[in-house]
């Protein structure tokens, strides 16, 4: 065998290599020549590689290591830190501390118990407990419940309770509440429309219309009311309701519902069945089955119902006419 060359040798398979079999090499740094042939277990040989080459596991990298292709990861990865300079793509992300995203967060559905952003934009956003920031829009948002500072709505509808602790401006659409929407400071926009309201400071709005519509002060061009409107000062250009009640009710153009009661009533137009000032009640024209009053005072009064069974006024004071005196022209008949 000594006199044969390496190259003549019989091959050996790789996995009948056992840890004590045997390699030779030559240690070039050796200064004896006649010592510089060396031999080596594969043991020793593996303990080499290991110092260059990761193992299948345990392996601790101390430096930096660059991946040119892809990186499988079949188990679980866990990193301190990671840095993309690319999209990264996963089919799952569990995050039990804290994640900072600089950019953009973006999905068809993004889901978390808790959630505080500077500006949240989606098409259809669903938040089971919280959701804050200085701005928030999208095209849906169903809250079962939620206080807002400031609230800007587009064509939006509340099915839930909503309590907003600054301003609600509708810039357009219907708003429906079906537990009840709360402002405590004001709400404006183009139309509102709501089923319970409660505004404890001011409601405003080109059209505000609603079942039942309580506030210290209603102020708008158009007061549309189905069942009742009512108020310590109700003011408008046209107020119309079943029922109109406040300390004072003043319509620029027209104050008209089936009952209609206050301290103060004041329009160009009063129309009800029933009218009850108990100070006074002003107009160019009032209209009323029955009217109730300390005091009228007019250009015009106007009995539509004829003497006889039924009494057409009951005065318990003093009538009292103009300058001129008191006025009757026609027939006037005085009942025992």
């Amino acid at each position: 065998m000594a006199n044969r060359r390496i190259s003549e040798f019989p091959a050996i398979n790789g996995a009948d290599i056992d840890e004590q079999d045997l390699m030779t090499l030559v240690h070039v740094f050796e200064v004896d020549p006649v010592l510089r042939n060396k031999k080596i277990t594969f043991t020793q040989f593996r303990s080499y590689l290991d110092q260059y080459y990761a193992t299948v596991t345990g392996d601790v990298f101390a430096g930096n290591v660059t991946i040119t292709g892809n990186l499988t990861v079949n188990g679980t990865a866990n990193l301190s830190a990671v840095v993309t300079t690319g999209p990264a793509t996963f089919s799952g992300i569990v995050v039990q501390n804290n994640l900072e995203v600089t950019g953009t967060v973006s999905g068809t559905t993004v889901t978390g118990t808790s959630a505080r952003f500077t500006n949240v934009t989606g098409v259809t956003a669903t938040f089971t407990s919280q959701v804050s920031g200085a701005t928030i829009t999208g095209d849906t948002a169903n809250f079962t419940s939620g206080t807002f500072q400031y609230l800007t709505a587009v064509n939006q509808t509340f099915s839930g309770s909503q309590t907003v602790s600054g301003d609600l401006t509708v810039t357009s659409g219907a708003f429906v509440s079906g537990s009840g929407l709360y402002v405590t400071n004001t709400i404006t926009g183009a139309t509102f429309t709501g089923i319970s309201g409660t505004f404890t400071t001011q409601i405003s709005g080109a059209t505000i219309t609603g079942n039942a519509i309580r506030a210290t002060n209603i102020t708008g061009v158009t007061i549309v009311g189905t069942t009742s409107v009512s108020g310590a000062t109700v003011t408008g250009n046209s107020i119309q309701g079943v029922t109109v009640t406040g300390g004072t009710v003043v319509g620029t153009t027209s104050v008209s519902g089936a009952s209609i009661t206050g301290n103060s009533i004041n329009a160009t137009t009063v129309t009800g069945s029933t009218l009850v000032g108990t100070t006074s009640i002003s107009g160019a024209t009032i209209t009323g089955d029955i009217g109730k009053f300390a005091t009228i005072t007019g250009m015009t009064l106007a009995l539509t119902i004829p003497s006889g069974v039924i009494p057409a006024m009951v005065c318990s004071g003093v009538v009292a006419g103009g300058v001129s005196g008191f006025v009757i022209q026609g027939p006037l008949i005085i009942l025992p």
